[in-house]
């Protein structure tokens, strides 16, 4: 409130009605908190320390919110990479097949 009376000048702002409800559409901590069953309880969550499109908190966020629901969560910061790092794929591969049980191995 403070930032939109200040932008408006007007101590009388008010937010739109319907404002809170869109910003908890845009937070997946809301989605989380509804405690769905039928949502994946196994996450791999990987972020680098340099990105700049995601902030490590959102990460860590994330990940303490799955395991304080039980969920099986791996997650790893890549230390100095950016956004969308992908530095062990054939760890996520193994992990797949160890969530999974499926152990077929993939034509090289």
């Amino acid at each position: 409130m403070y930032s939109l009376r200040h932008a408006t000048g007007s101590n009388s702002s008010r937010l739109e009605s319907d404002l809170p409800k869109k910003i908890d559409l845009m937070n997946p901590i809301y989605f989380i908190k509804q405690h769905n069953p039928g949502r994946s309880q196994h996450w791999w969550i990987r972020v680098g320390t340099k990105d700049s499109d995601t902030s490590l908190s959102v990460v860590g966020n994330l990940a303490a919110a799955f395991e304080n629901l039980g969920d099986d969560v791996n997650a790893l910061m890549y230390w100095d990479a950016g956004h969308g790092s992908n530095e062990d794929p054939g760890d996520f591969m193994t992990w797949i097949a160890q969530v999974t049980g499926y152990t077929k191995r993939l034509a090289k």
